[in-house]
């Protein structure tokens, strides 16, 4: 096996094999770099198709999974492998790093999984370079070669979904602790630090709270009764609002240092 240079891809593409439809630049080296195209696929929208408009920007959201399409078509002969992998441009401004490979006798616009993994959105224009492609010739051609289209250009997503579970699905499983829990799971260790604080010190001042309803009713139900006067129930009042102050300043101060 060997890999091809770029004097070796130009020629295979002026040969129309490789790339239908390449770029005037894009071999260098021993690779070719591969451009947005203008459709992707927003999987954590359900896999919604975004069909762009000239000009048009992909956007990537925090936190989403999509498949970029290439702009360009492959052609590959029986007798080769592409291996695709991410820029680190890219990789730098927060998409998750891509590695695949497109199999002898694949045809088609080849789809880019990545994932923004960053907390800023990311647009891609049309003709951004997105990943770079090399080329292997194989020893001897493939016996069994890729037959079809890529999933988008066929309608039909090759995603296994039956993969997929939610927490209900597996809640009684002994490895799945409760949603909550997993939940924080997934939070850095000093985001999930603070949320107990936070949880812990609400916790304190809704038992506050509680405490001076009750105590409030009761001195409305001893006014009504005549047990006592309006006065003592004015000063009952403002003595159980004053503790719940005080534990509420208490319990904000001393948890947050």
């Amino acid at each position: 096996m060997s890999t091809l240079s770029d004097v070796d891809i130009t020629h295979e593409i002026n040969c129309n094999r490789l790339i239908l439809n390449p770029s005037i630049n894009g071999a260098a080296g021993a690779c070719y770099e591969l451009s947005m195209g203008g459709v992707y696929y927003d999987l954590t929208e359900e896999g919604k198709r975004f069909a762009l408009s000239p000009g048009e920007k992909a956007l990537v959201k925090p936190g989403h999974r999509v498949v970029l399409i290439t702009a360009e078509e492959f052609d590959v002969p029986s007798d080769v492998l592409v291996r695709i992998v991410s820029k680190g441009s890219l990789f730098s401004v927060g998409l998750s790093p891509v590695a695949t490979y497109a199999d002898p006798g694949f045809k088609g616009n080849l789809g880019i999984v990545t994932e923004n993994i960053s907390d800023k959105y990311i647009e891609l224009p049309q003709g951004e370079p997105i990943a770079k492609a090399d080329f292997t010739r194989l020893t001897s051609s493939a016996a069994k070669v890729y037959h079809g289209q890529h999933g988008f250009q066929a309608g039909i997503w090759p995603i296994k979904t039956q993969l997929q579970k939610t927490h209900a699905d597996l809640k009684g499983d002994p490895r799945v602790k409760s949603e909550r829990d997993e939940a924080l799971a997934l939070l850095p260790s000093a985001t999930r630090i603070i949320i107990r604080r936070i949880e812990r010190s609400q916790a304190w001042i809704n038992g506050a709270l509680a405490v001076a309803m009750i105590v409030n009713a009761g001195a409305l139900f001893a006014i009504g009764r005549g047990w006592i006067d309006a006065f003592h129930a004015i000063l009952t009042n403002l003595v159980s609002s004053a503790i719940v102050g005080l534990l509420t300043f208490f319990v904000t101060y001393f948890r947050r240092t």
